[in-house]
């Protein structure tokens, strides 16, 4: 049956973008299964060891190129690697076959099992190294030139981006699910704000406060927030700021409910890890914090980078016939952004003597980058938003003006059809019976006409 004019563009209404982006949490369910798969485990336990051997290698003397050309090498391979993981063959080297005994095997089985599935991958690593070296090596056998570790550093900056981006994917999708329906509604932005805000603080406060006594062993709640009471500046400060710049977005969403909800649940989650980076600069560089707690944070932060990172790709692909990225080949795929992310961190650490201010420059790159996407995310849900609102206007004010035409054709037939019988009821016209004198009644023809001879 045809719908009425527009339909169709109603279909592709606003609430399609924020179903979409509530369908992209089922993806990442599926992400994880693949990733935290006991038939491919053994190549994360290889990316923890390679990159941890080689950042001591890339600070130890002259070993900045050597562990240059390993990250790189490794990287490439995993690339080559998730490229033809898509051939049952290739996939076959790379995972252990059958997973329900994988638990029965003893140490040596389980070892042999490990190797022959990094056989491959490490073999094509290998295979590019001696390539570099024998097309770019310089003075010696391992100089290599600068521009390798130069721009192995400069990915971090990709990386720290990446990860703003890859938390707006998650967190924007998480907010999108189970929203209402359209509908109208009212709010007040003044009172969602002091909420936010109130919850930024609470959480801001135990945050200082709880690791204030992971570090001095002491809990002295007033100590804890006087000595840290620049940084409760700065998160109010930070969030006010935002605020201010979304609230345009924020106001306008309070007119739909559907909007409303998903704008409350977005802007929280963005400022929460905004305000998580913020106390982790703040940590690193003013609070105790130790050099190891700092290398394994990181680690686990570069885990959960690569894996949104990852997800994201996944979830928007090149395109249905042609998807460079899927969770067939999810695994090699996050190994390689995996090592690159590393040897980014290996390389700027060396370069600066320290690893503490590489991560401090990271941190800050991705609470600006959560930051910016906050407003972005709005935008481009609140953009197809006006679109859909302008549409069905034009639609209405179409239907008026066609129902406004009808009604004064209507009126108009029922005039001209109460003139028609006007017209007919001015006379009695009586076309029987008597109608009065004619003119041959009144003349006597013989003394009229005379006849002459």
């Amino acid at each position: 049956m045809q719908g009425e004019p527009g339909t169709e563009h109603k279909a592709d209404s606003s609430e399609d973008i924020l179903k979409e982006l509530a369908s992209n949490e089922t993806s990442l369910l599926a992400l994880i299964k693949t990733l935290l798969s006991p038939k491919t485990l053994p190549h994360l336990l290889m990316i923890v060891v390679l990159s941890t051997a080689l950042y001591f290698v890339a600070n130890s003397n002259n070993g900045e190129d050597m562990a240059a050309l390993g990250f790189i090498s490794l990287s490439l391979g995993y690339v080559i690697t998730a490229i033809f993981s898509t051939n049952e063959k290739v996939r076959s080297w790379i995972t252990i076959a059958h997973e329900p005994d994988v638990s029965q095997f003893n140490l040596v089985q389980k070892i042999k099992s490990s190797i022959k599935i990094c056989a491959f991958p490490i073999s094509v690593s290998a295979g590019i190294g001696i390539l570099i070296l024998v097309l770019f090596s310089q003075d010696s056998a391992t100089d290599l030139p600068a521009v390798f570790p130069i721009s192995l550093a400069s990915l971090f900056v990709i990386w720290a981006v990446a990860q703003g981006r890859s938390f707006s994917s998650w967190a924007s999708s998480l907010s999108a699910k189970k929203l209402p329906e359209k509908q109208a509604t009212t709010g007040n932005l003044a009172v969602m704000n002091a909420i936010q805000f109130a919850i930024i603080m609470a959480l801001s406060l135990a945050g200082i406060i709880g690791f204030e006594f992971l570090y001095e062993k002491e809990w002295d709640l007033s100590n804890a927030v006087v000595s840290n009471i620049l940084f409760l500046v700065i998160a109010s400060t930070a969030y006010g700021l935002t605020a201010f710049w979304t609230r345009d977005a924020r106001r306008t969403a309070m007119h739909d409910k559907a909007l409303k909800k998903f704008s409350r649940r977005w802007t929280l989650l963005a400022h929460i890890f905004a305000t998580w980076h913020l106390l982790t600069v703040w940590r690193q560089l003013v609070m105790s914090q130790q050099t190891i707690e700092i290398f394994v944070e990181e680690v686990l932060l570069m885990m959960f980078t690569v894996f949104m990172a990852i997800w994201t790709l996944t979830s928007q692909s090149i395109g249905p016939k042609f998807k460079l990225l899927s969770t067939e080949n999810a695994l090699p795929w996050g190994l390689a952004f995996g090592y690159a992310y590393a040897g980014s961190v290996a390389m700027l650490a060396t370069a600066l003597d320290d690893i503490t201010y590489v991560m401090v420059t990271g941190h800050i790159i991705a609470f600006l980058t959560i930051t910016w996407m906050q407003r972005s995310v709005l935008l481009k849900v609140l953009s197809k938003h006006d679109i859909d609102v302008t549409v069905q206007r034009r639609i209405e004010a179409h239907a008026s003006k066609v129902e406004a035409s009808k009604q004064t054709n209507e009126e108009s037939q029922t005039v001209e059809t109460e003139n028609d019988d006007a017209w007919q009821e001015d006379k009695d016209v009586q076309w029987s019976g008597e109608v009065g004198n004619t003119i041959g009644e009144d003349v006597e023809w013989n003394e009229v006409i005379e006849m002459d001879d």
